[in-house]
């Protein structure tokens, strides 16, 4: 995406600069180089036109979990569903975390119980997500977008997780209400939203009232008179009267 947008701005006259060329240059090669080793050792069997999708979007960021679980010494463990689990014993988030399509989780459980399952169709969920986000947003909007989600309503009130399915997760199901702080942040926005808002309107209608001034037109010039712009060429363009040297 970074390289289709400077191609477009190229051609529309706007030459992005050296940095920009070269950010652009090394985050497309982090993320080739992650999809790659993903592709190698990551994820077996065929599946569906969305499975492969979702594997193929995901690939960079599911590839970078893949190393960074197995430098940890993690144990590979490859899902019916073309998710792919490292069972690490320490280094990751809660009990696991999902990333692009890679699970990394300090859970070691039977790999046909039934609660593997539901926490492998839970987390197959997170990888949608990751997949249909990144399509729109780019590979750090669904980070981003469940990190403030969080913020606002942490652990089983976070609507990633409940969409995802709290009792396949692990989560115990609270009540339809959402978490207290996260109302009274909902609100407070809203009321600095309304404030904003409303300011703005009066100071536009403030404004229309004082009259600010205007700057002169390109017509003002045109529309005056010979007689006009020469005095002001003549006054303008005056020098000051010479005085004599051997004057005192």
């Amino acid at each position: 995406m970074g390289f289709a947008l400077a191609i477009v701005g190229t051609l529309r006259g706007r030459v992005p600069s050296r940095l920009r060329r070269g950010v652009v240059a090394a985050g497309a090669a982090v993320q080739l180089a992650s999809g790659a080793v993903f592709a190698v050792a990551g994820s077996e069997g065929d599946g569906g036109l969305w499975e492969t999708t979702r594997v193929v979007v995901n690939a960079p960021v599911s590839g970078a979990a893949l190393l960074y679980g197995v430098g940890k010494g993690g144990e590979v463990h490859q899902g019916d569903n073309r998710t792919t689990a490292v069972v690490l014993d320490d280094g990751v988030i809660r009990a696991g975390t999902m990333f692009g399509t890679v699970f990394l989780t300090d859970q070691h459980m039977e790999a046909n119980s039934p609660r593997t399952h539901r926490l492998a169709e839970h987390e197959a969920r997170h990888a949608d997500q990751w997949a249909a986000f990144s399509l729109t947003g780019g590979p750090a909007a669904f980070p981003a977008l469940y990190a403030l989600d969080e913020a606002f309503f942490p652990g089983a009130f976070n609507h990633f997780e409940r969409q995802a399915g709290l009792n396949d997760g692990g989560y115990d199901t609270p009540s339809d209400c959402p978490s207290l702080a996260g109302r009274l942040t909902l609100v407070s926005l809203g009321l600095v939203a309304v404030s904003t808002l409303v300011a703005r309107r009066r100071q536009q209608n403030g404004n229309r009232r004082n009259g600010r001034p205007l700057a002169a037109s390109p017509e003002a010039g045109r529309n005056s008179s010979p007689s006009q712009n020469a005095r002001t060429v003549t006054c303008s363009t005056a020098s000051p009267p010479r005085r004599d040297r051997t004057s005192p």
